[in-house]
């Protein structure tokens, strides 16, 4: 059984800086298979300077940080 993991992808798609948080079954992902994730999110334009990193504690969802909960 494979475990998931998250990284976080940095890019540029025409001219404006964008992040997304992809989710694969793979110990690693590269810049061009990251790219495969995000292009379809876009469609035609621009897509570079494409950067990967590991998520190592995903953010779970339906939790909100400490400082931000009402006493």
């Amino acid at each position: 059984m494979s475990k998931s993991n998250c990284f976080l992808v940095s890019y540029i798609f025409d001219n404006q800086p964008h992040s997304e948080e992809v989710t694969v079954d793979a110990e690693s992902l590269t810049p061009e298979q990251a790219r495969g994730h995000i292009q379809p999110l876009h469609g035609a334009g621009e897509l570079t300077d494409i950067q990967v990193t590991r998520i190592v504690h995903p953010h779970k969802s339906d939790t909100t940080p400490g400082h931000y909960q009402q006493p």
